[in-house]
This record gives structure tokens, sequence and C-alpha cells, in this order.
């Protein structure tokens, strides 16, 4: 029987002879395959973000670079030549959304200052999610003595290049989608680290981990729920007889403490509030402001209404130019994401399981099963857009989750759903974009 990938000197058991094991074949051309992957993706990002938008110039919503360049002339509010969906606070106007993007903003505003393209920033973001996203997937694999074939690893990495909100996200800038690709990047940044650091233990990968956790939540507040994950360390710890060190919990609780008084300083200097994030104060689709004045951004009455949008109102289809029809409230996440369909594998065999990866199953379906239900109880569904948005905020531990079972799908129907997703995702984005 041939080596295993990570620890040769495992024991042999039945999740050692699973089907999808290391080939000598399978590490020469692993990362070669992976490039050639990585390359395609990006290729169709720019060759649709072309089509959308010939001259990837700037949106009328480029604020995150007026925001930059007001934090380097010292002010907290903004000055562009749009407000659309801004808040007006005592005269000024100010984002709602994190701050947290502008970092990754700053080199295209050193080189084009104002005039710096949100449509340029936004699909280079998008594309090294992509990237970010595969050596995700192989520190993953590692930690849990996963070794997917290529087929499998192809079908994840070309769902979520593809058939998933980071594609249409990436495609034409505005403040809406950035904000999401940016707090994205943040957040699988923070995946990284913190698998790198199971499998390592070296403490600054420790440290990265949870400032990048952090930049993810003051990218996009509803990332909070990911900090759950963080509870998953006591059970490595625990699954190898040890205690966590006493270093992890109290620098954790530092950097806490810092970036929450990161947040509360700026949200101080724009409303005189360390709690008030000025969301309240936004002036943007008449629909929604009967809702903002009174402040019930989390409802149960929405509960319904959201259910439907996310989870029952499937694509449509018509044999014209646009076959794909869309609807801009929101469409089924299983339509528009087919990979999500595999989901329910994972309580069909149970040939994966191990404790390690069922406790991490766990914590994983809690972070998945909170982050859901406040997107059910909140007021919007991410209107405009094509399929559901605002459900990017879980679909990455999704899709790792889905690596304990893919060698279990037959290629087949990986090969059906990736084709599906890709169509749907294709003409759905040039029918949001008008194309």
């Amino acid at each position: 029987m041939p080596k295993q990938r990570y620890e040769p000197t495992e024991k042999k058991s039945f999740l050692n002879e699973r089907p999808g094991n290391v080939t000598t074949f399978h590490k020469r051309n692993t990362y070669l395959v992976a490039l050639l992957c990585c390359l395609t993706v990006c290729a169709l990002y720019l060759c649709f973000a072309l089509l959308i938008n010939r001259n990837l110039i700037s949106s009328s919503q480029n604020y995150f670079t007026y925001l930059l360049d007001s934090f380097l002339h010292g002010r907290v509010d903004v000055k562009p030549p749009s407000t659309f969906d801004l808040s007006f606070y005592q005269s000024k106007w100010y984002l709602y959304w994190g701050p947290a993007p502008v970092l990754f903003i700053l080199p295209f505003y050193l080189v084009s200052h104002l005039q710096a393209s949100d449509t340029l920033y936004t699909l280079v973001g998008g594309a090294g999610n992509v990237i970010l996203f595969y050596f995700l997937m192989q520190e993953f694999q590692k930690y849990f003595n996963i070794s997917l074939s290529l087929i499998a690893e192809a079908f994840l990495l070309f769902s979520f290049g593809l058939a998933s909100p980071n594609f249409v996200l990436s495609l034409n800038g505005n403040i809406w989608f950035t904000s999401q690709i940016f707090a994205t990047m943040y957040l699988l940044l923070f995946y990284l680290c913190y698998f790198l650091f199971l499998n390592s233990e070296k403490y600054f990968l420790f440290l990265l981990a949870t400032v990048f956790f952090y930049l993810a939540v003051l990218s996009r507040y509803s990332l909070i729920f990911n900090g759950i994950l963080y509870i998953y360390l006591l059970v490595h710890y625990r699954l190898s007889g040890r205690k966590a060190p006493l270093k992890i919990f109290w620098s954790f609780g530092i950097l806490t403490l810092a970036f929450a008084g990161l947040l509360g300083t700026y949200n101080a200097l724009r409303f005189g509030n360390v709690l008030e994030v000025g969301q309240r104060y936004q002036q943007g689709a008449p629909r929604f402001d009967a809702i903002l004045k009174s402040n019930r951004i989390l409802s149960l009455s929405y509960v319904w209404h959201n259910v439907y949008y996310y989870f029952l109102n499937i694509v449509h289809f018509r044999p014209t130019s646009r076959p794909v029809v869309i609807d801009a409230e929101g469409n089924s996440v299983f339509s528009v994401y087919p990979a999500l369909l595999l989901l329910p594998v994972l309580f069909y065999t149970r040939k994966y399981v191990n404790r390690k990866r069922l406790l991490f199953l766990g914590v994983g379906s809690v972070i998945v099963v909170i982050s859901t239900i406040f997107l059910m109880l909140y007021f919007a569904t991410g209107w405009v857009q094509l399929g559901n948005r605002y459900f990017f905020d879980v679909m990455p531990i999704l899709f790792l989750m889905l690596i304990f079972i893919l060698e279990y799908v037959p290629r087949s129907i990986q090969l059906a759903l990736l084709l599906f997703g890709m169509f749907v995702n294709f003409y759905g984005s040039l029918a949001i974009f008008g194309k």
C-alpha cells in the first residue's frame, strides 16, 4: 500500500484505505494542475470583468478610496461624488461598512490616488481569494490527514472560483461587492493561518490568524461568528493530551481589546458613541428607510421572507440570449451554488468520520447555524444580486466541510454540478450587470 501523504507512519485503518490516496503521479503534478486551475479561473475573471466594464473604470460607489484618502488627511468622514447608501450624521457623510479593506486598497491609492479603480482592485482581490482558497484546502487536508484526488480538488476550487458569490462580486466594483470580497480575503487568511498554526503550532501564526480574524470583522461585522472556531483550539490540544498554552489566552485577550478599542474609537469619532456603526443613518433605497429609522435591523418578521429568497426561490431559465432568469431579491443558494447540494452526504455516509473530524464538524456547524439564523433575522437579503451574496459569510467553511466527503461522491455528479453552477453564474452575472 502506498505511503500516506502527511503521516507515513500512521497505522492502517479504514481511513487509510479510502479512495484518492496520494500517488507518485499526484505528488509530482498537483502543483502544476493547481497553477493551471488558478490561472484559468483568473483569466475567466478578467474576461468577464472586461465584458461588463471594458476599461475597468471605477464605479460611482468607490467609497473605500475616498475613505482611505480621508484617513490619510486626518478625517473619518468622506466626500465622494455619490452619496447613495452612505450614513449622514451632523451634516457629514460616513461609511457604515467596516474600514479594514483600505489596507488592501493602499497600493492602488499610492499609484492612482482618488482615480484608483474599485473595479480593478476588487477584481484583483477576488482572484486572490481563489488562490488563497487553494492553499487553505491544502492545509486543511494536511491537518485532517486527507488526500483528495486532483479531480476533487479541481471541483472544489472551480466551485469556489466560478460557482460561488466570489465570482459575481469580483466583476464590477461598487462598495457592496468590494466590502465582501476583501472581508472574505481576511476571512480566508484567518482560516489559512489558523490551520497553519494547528499543523505547526508556531505562535506567530496564531497571532496572525487572530489579527486577520478581527480585520475580517472590521470589514464585515457579521463575520464575528467565525470566532467560534477558536473553541476548536481547545479540542486540538485536548485530543493530543495537552493543555493549551497560557500565552494563547492572554494574547487573544489583548488583541481582542485592541481591536475592540480601535472600532470603538472609530465609532466615537464618527457618531459620538462607541457602539454606533452608523447603519441607522444610512441614506439609501427608500424601501428600507422606515426600517432603518425604526432601528428594527433584526426581527422575527423577516424570517419567512429571507428563508424563501435564500433557499426556496430557485433560478428559472428561458430559451433566449439571456437564458438565466434571476430575481434581484435573491435566488436559492442551492440553485446558484450547486456544490452545496452535496452537504447532505455528510450525514449519509460515516466512512470519513473520526473523532477529530467529527468535533470540527460540530464547531463548524455551530458557526453555520448561528450565522444563518442571524441572516434570517436581518432586514435585507442583499438586493440587488445574483444568488445570495450574504450567504458568502458561511460558504468558505461549508466548502471546507465538503473536503471530508468529496472522494465518496461520483466524479460524474461533481462534473454535472460544476457545469451547472458555471452556467448559472456566467449567464447570471451578465444578466445582473445588464450585458
